[in-house]
């Protein structure tokens, strides 16, 4: 049960991730571009975003069942429709994940449906996934702790998907300047490079800041991060995020540069695919350990317990 709710997880927080960060990505990096260029791409988009809203929704629903048979501690109650009721109707869980399914639904019907104002989708995907802050911290309770727990665990996923999400559609966009060879594709991936590279600044910034808080109130210790098996999967974390930044700088402060310097695709945009492919890995990885971090208890409640 529990290898099953780690890996909806996951699922849940990569499609929602990439939904809120590809919907930002083309309102911020891309806007003002060639008209042709720019038409390839948001008929791309439109597709990508649909198959990720979805599967945001189709894994949102599989979660409650699950979670359901978590609380009761029983396999069978996965298929008890008065377990996943009482998950709905009668938790803090239940609350929160009324309002991200139908986040998620009309996110579906609005992908799926054009031409329709880009913002629309940013500000669903942007509730989609901020919701997950607001569960998983019943440890914590709700409390005034508990609230500033989750709106800063919200803060931290909006950056995270603005960051990694982002990343999906700048390879793609790579990828298609690397198709074209030159001419105005290029152009737009030069510019949206720039813009994606400005962004990363604040999403860092805000990643790190909120990861830093998020630590002080789950883990709380120096024991607690290095004495823990909680605290020891957080640094492993960190470890991959400090790695997630090392690759960034190597973006902005050489492979940027010798980029805006090329004519047309070069070694410097071939670069570039192979560290945008090893930092998607690295978030992966990352949500694999934020997955299976979630159903353990706190290092904090560990320590004080």
């Amino acid at each position: 049960m529990d290898d099953v709710l780690i890996a909806c997880r996951a699922v849940q927080f990569a499609s929602a991730m990439l939904t809120f960060g590809g919907a930002a990505f083309r309102l911020y990096a891309v806007e003002g571009g060639d008209p042709e260029a720019l038409a390839t791409f948001d008929a791309w988009l439109r597709g990508l975003l649909l198959v990720s809203a979805l599967i945001a929704f189709l894994s949102g629903l599989t979660l409650v069942p699950i979670i359901g048979g978590t609380m009761a501690g029983s396999a069978s109650a996965v298929f008890d429709w008065t377990t996943i009721l009482a998950v709905l109707l009668q938790t803090s869980f239940g609350r929160v994940w009324r309002w991200h399914l139908l986040a998620a639904s009309l996110l579906v019907v609005i992908c799926a449906v054009r031409p329709v104002r880009p913002g629309y989708r940013v500000a669903l995907a942007a509730f989609l996934l901020a919701s997950l802050g607001w569960v998983g911290h019943a440890m914590i309770g709700e409390d005034r702790i508990g609230i500033a727990y989750a709106v800063n665990q919200s803060v931290h996923l909006l950056a995270s998907g603005l960051w990694l999400g982002g990343l999906v559609l700048l390879a793609a966009l790579v990828f298609q300047a690397m198709r074209s060879a030159s001419g105005p594709e290029f152009a737009v991936m030069r510019a949206a490079l720039q813009q994606f590279s400005r962004m990363g600044y604040v999403a860092v910034a805000l990643v790190a800041l909120t990861g830093i808080v998020n630590t002080a109130m789950l883990v709380g210790s120096v024991h607690g991060l290095i004495g823990t098996p909680y605290g020891r999967l957080l640094l492993m974390k960190i470890s991959l995020f400090l790695l997630l930044v090392g690759l960034a700088a190597i973006n902005r402060f050489v492979l940027v540069p010798r980029i805006a310097r090329e004519r047309k695709p070069m070694t410097g945009t071939t670069a570039l695919i192979w560290t945008i492919g090893i930092e998607q890995i690295l978030g992966l990885a990352i949500i694999a350990v934020v997955s299976i971090l979630g159903t353990w208890p706190p290092a904090m409640h560990i320590h004080t317990h």
